[in-house]
């Protein structure tokens, strides 16, 4: 035989092969989401759109480094049926036992959602890779926050907005399904603004179901995880998961959102030392956590030392600012509700029609 010959039958015995691969990425896979969507959906689930990776590659040109978008984490831009769309591989740094898991259920919740427009709609998603890959509507993370930096140009308007519609997202999840969807992962790395300035929620990784009928699940030690200045108290020593582990979540993201600030509390994850056997340094962290200073501040009478200035900077007179005060004031208050540092939690829902209210209230009295 030929070099030639040789060759041809080389590159065909290798294309064989990544066919073959593929297609058993595919039913591996497949067969995981199918039980986690049969789980969540009671085998009722809107069909997803499945692309090759052969699209996949071609959309981001084989991932290049032109095209990925966020720093430490596989997030992608990408032309796919001449639209542009956001691609996300797995983003858990060497992986972990139950890494396919977590994508697929991330695949599966967004496909749940994504007809509500406060969710990053999910157009569909590749098999054929090692680990699942999501193709999203495209859209942008909001801006990074940091202590020095706050939350750039915004004006308080805006970040009420994205508040109430996150808060809107998170009650849908509460209340529209059988089954109560837990997010776990509220916080801003997982929000999104689209072109129109309207607010996604995305990061389904941790979610988890609470059974018909109950108001709790207990997960495991291994799977108390999130980011630690997001994460519920009793959720964090017990394991115990409710709507309200997903309501401190969100005071916290509104403290961000009206501080200009995050935490100082990194990811934690599940693993073979978990956070029940480093519960000391968890109480030490948690003194340390936004929620905590915040709720300093206001007993200290000191609130508009904590609330990010630049928000103010727009207002045209004395009278205005008054007014964006005292809202600034309402919401940093409904933070610390639903953070438990004042009064009952409040639900989802009562904390999105408040959200609106302290909206509207503005809108009225700017037309007076």
């Amino acid at each position: 035989m030929n070099d030639r010959k040789m060759n041809w039958w080389r590159k065909k015995a290798k294309k064989d092969s990544e066919a073959n691969q593929r297609l058993r990425l595919f039913q591996e896979n497949g067969k995981v989401l199918l039980e986690d969507l049969i789980e969540l959906c009671n085998g009722k689930s809107n069909p997803i759109k499945t692309f090759s990776a052969n699209q996949i590659i071609e959309a981001t040109n084989n991932f290049s480094e032109s095209n990925h978008l966020i720093r430490f984490e596989f997030m992608y831009r990408g032309m796919l049926e001449a639209r542009p769309v956001l691609i996300k591989r797995a983003i858990w740094n060497l992986y972990t036992s139950d890494t396919l898991q977590k994508i697929c259920r991330d695949i599966a919740v967004s496909s749940m959602v994504s007809g509500h427009k406060n969710f990053l709609k999910l157009l569909g998603c590749c098999l054929e890779f090692e680990y699942p890959v999501l193709v999203c509507e495209y859209a942008e993370r909001i801006p990074h926050i940091s202590p020095s930096l706050g939350m750039l140009s915004w004006g308080l308007g805006m970040r009420i907005k994205i508040a109430k519609e996150i808060a809107i997202a998170v009650s849908y999840l509460h209340t529209a399904f059988s089954r109560t969807m837990i997010h776990m992962d509220v916080q801003p790395s997982n929000i999104f603004l689209d072109s129109n300035g309207t607010a996604k929620l995305s990061g389904f990784c941790l979610s988890v179901s609470i059974p018909e009928g109950e108001t709790f699940v207990k997960v495991d030690a291994e799977r108390v995880e999130g980011v630690l200045d997001y994460l519920e108290y009793n959720y964090v020593t017990t394991g115990v998961v409710t709507e309200n582990t997903d309501v401190f979540s969100f005071g916290v993201l509104l403290q961000n959102l009206l501080t200009g600030k995050y935490g100082v509390a990194d990811r934690c994850k599940g693993g073979d030392e978990s956070l029940f056997e480093n519960f000391e340094c968890v109480q030490n962290v948690m003194n340390l956590r936004i929620s905590d200073r915040v709720c300093k501040f206001v007993e200290e009478g000191r609130i508009f030392e904590i609330l990010d200035p630049t928000m103010l900077e727009s207002t045209s007179d004395d009278e205005t600012a008054e007014r964006e005060r005292r809202r600034m004031e309402a919401a940093l208050m409904l933070s610390l509700r639903c953070t438990g540092h004042r009064g009952e939690v409040p639900k989802m829902m009562e904390v999105a029609k408040e959200l609106k209210r302290i909206e509207r209230w503005n809108r009225a009295e700017m037309s007076l």
